[in-house]
């Protein structure tokens, strides 16, 4: 694994995904490669809210209201910085245009993406997660891992398994470009209408599989529906590091639906680490 890349707003870097996003470069010895995604247009900020002028450039007042525009000098320097304290080398890339398209494009050519789940480039957009990363969730070339607003670190890894192709290669695609955790211990937690064990020899090829890559890998079996089910497993966890496939899609745009998404995001604040075929 040679390139991870890091989503950005250029007018609002987050920095829990900048810490995140250099720490997995840290721990895997990897650049990092940072998209600054620069808004070509003007937005309207309260100058009585002086953390917007932060990483912008002020243009124009009218009473209370002012013109800003991202300083994209400011917010690379703010990566840059952190990168060089950590020891982490960086690359840089500035793309000016439709956010999405050129996440898509830069995807092709990375191997995995850190995003911050609120991560918008709307004025206006409170969803969680946003618009921006619900369609790199479901069009991304590469896999995309979600970066918690808090993270110590990871004692345990969790692979959301339910029999299908999908599951199995979001494992093997975590295993593949994540290969600093492999000292980890390993769930292989799945979710059905019993609730009991039904380990038949799909699930023992899994298991073996995992103890190849593995030191000590056990199996879970939960009742019920998966949205509902891994939610209330993972909402009072800490320290895991969750792996799902797209469950055909339909489960990951049924597990990110608006009504839902609020509280899955800020209860299990873990990385989530997603991949599709």
């Amino acid at each position: 694994m040679e390139k991870i890349l890091l989503i950005l707003n250029a007018h609002k870097p987050d920095v829990a995904s900048i810490n995140f996003a250099i720490r997995m470069a840290s721990l895997s010895k990897t650049k990092l490669t940072g998209l600054f995604i620069e808004r070509t247009d003007y937005e309207e900020v309260s100058m009585a809210q002086p953390e917007a002028f932060q990483y912008a450039t002020y243009f124009l007042q009218t009473g209370e209201v002012a013109a800003i525009r991202a300083d994209i000098n400011k917010a690379v320097s703010v990566l840059r910085d952190e990168c060089r304290f950590a020891g982490v080398e960086l690359d840089v890339i500035v793309g000016e245009g439709e956010p999405i398209q050129q996440t898509i494009y830069e995807s092709r050519f990375g191997d995995y993406i850190v995003v911050d789940p609120d991560l918008t480039f709307s004025h206006s957009e409170t969803d969680v997660p946003s618009h921006f990363v619900r369609e790199i969730l479901s069009r991304a070339e590469c896999p995309v891992l979600l970066a918690p607003k808090e993270f110590v670190d990871v004692d345990e890894l969790v692979f959301c398994y339910d029999g299908s192709a999908s599951s199995v290669f979001a494992i093997k695609q975590f295993t593949a470009q994540l290969p600093q955790f492999k000292s980890k211990p390993a769930l292989l937690l799945e979710v059905n209408k019993s609730g009991k064990v039904e380990f038949n020899a799909d699930h023992k090829r899994m298991m073996d599989w995992l103890k190849m890559h593995y030191p000590s890998v056990y199996y879970q079996a939960l009742k019920g529906t998966a949205k509902e089910e891994l939610f209330n497993y993972l909402s009072l966890k800490t320290k895991k590091l969750v792996v799902m496939g797209a469950y055909g899609r339909n489960m990951l745009s049924t597990f990110f639906r608006t009504s839902h998404a609020d509280a899955i995001i800020r209860m299990v604040d873990l990385p989530l680490f997603i991949a599709h075929q």
